[in-house]
């Protein structure tokens, strides 16, 4: 009887050991696989991740590019404005000075500056 019980003893725990080794190689091979699927989800968020900074790069190019040239024409416009209003005075003060003469024409050294 005791014979009996330690061979159902032994069976069991031979049982067991051959289970608990079945489960390690199926868990092994569940985490390679796993290992496998985190590494290939890194590349695809480590390529992402470029492609964004380049798209930011290339957007801050295409920002600055448009601003310069918006600052350019800006400063074009402003010395055209100037460049203009620098010639009505011009021909402000030149009708001015012939107004003067015709309307003074004796007392010219008092009204110049």
């Amino acid at each position: 009887m005791e014979i009996m019980i330690i061979g159902i003893f032994l069976g069991m725990v031979i049982v067991l050991g051959v289970l608990g080794v079945v489960v390690m190689v199926r868990m092994y091979s569940d985490i390679k696989k796993l290992k496998r699927l985190v590494k290939s989800q890194e590349e695809t968020i480590t390529s992402v991740d470029h492609s964004i900074h380049r798209r930011i790069d290339g957007e801050i190019d295409r920002t600055n590019k448009l601003y310069e040239e918006t600052n350019r024409y800006i400063n074009s416009r402003a010395e055209d404005t100037s460049r203009n209003f620098d010639e009505i005075y011009r021909q402000m003060d030149s009708r001015f000075d012939k107004l003067t003469n015709k309307l003074n024409p004796g007392k010219k050294d008092l009204l110049q500056d």
